[in-house]
């Protein structure tokens, strides 16, 4: 039987260990073999790497069969599960051992251009006007912390290491990422930058 002839959701749940575990194999294989052409040419992802990352999410699509409607092919939903675990678990590496001194230095990095999606504005001196204005609003605007957390976000760090690095609560770096999205929005808002222009560059 192939992957795609399988009743995913009913040999993940079957009462049979043997079948189950089979099930379980197969589809490790399945979401290894996707990431595998997914994150292929990455210099950064080994195959032990690929392994890890499938035997992670095929945990995660355990926990969450329950979470699967039927709208997709259910390999096509899982692999979005595991590309998913993958790019977070990157990211986290990424972010390793990063001081709260060495994120802030990262804001000088803002007029870099992979800051900004080459297709969130168009022309070069709306992109330029656009991140010199950021760049004021999270030097002047923002507390130590607040900036930590806004850049942070931007450079993708996942949010449990922002929370680790400002040494706060959860609920406490929600909250500063909150204010800080706001007081970033009035900013450019007040320099006449549109909210579609803001919401498509940094999600505010």
């Amino acid at each position: 039987m192939t992957p795609n002839e399988i009743n995913w959701p009913a040999a993940l749940r079957a009462a049979d260990s043997a079948e189950q575990s089979a099930a379980m194999q197969t589809l490790r294989e399945v979401l290894q073999n996707g990431l595998r052409i997914a994150l292929h040419g990455r210099g950064d992802v080994s195959e032990a790497h690929l392994e890890d990352f499938a035997q992670e999410s095929l945990l995660r699509v355990l926990d969450r069969l329950d979470q699967f409607a039927g709208r997709s092919k259910f390999t096509t939903w899982a692999q979005a599960i595991a590309l998913n675990t993958a790019f977070t678990e990157l990211r986290r590496k990424r972010w390793h051992d990063v001081s709260l001194d060495a994120l802030l230095a990262n804001g000088d990095h803002l007029a870099d251009p992979a800051m900004i999606a080459d297709d969130v504005l168009g022309a070069d001196e709306d992109r330029v006007r656009l991140v010199t204005v950021l760049r004021q609003a999270i030097e002047q605007d923002l507390t130590t912390k607040q900036r930590a957390a806004i850049l942070g976000e931007l450079r993708e760090m996942p949010f449990d290491q922002i929370v680790e690095l400002l040494g706060t609560s959860r609920s406490a770096a929600y909250k500063m990422l909150h204010d800080a999205r706001r007081a970033l929005k009035q900013r450019l808002q007040e320099a006449g930058i549109t909210g579609a222009d803001i919401q498509n560059a940094f999600n505010l």
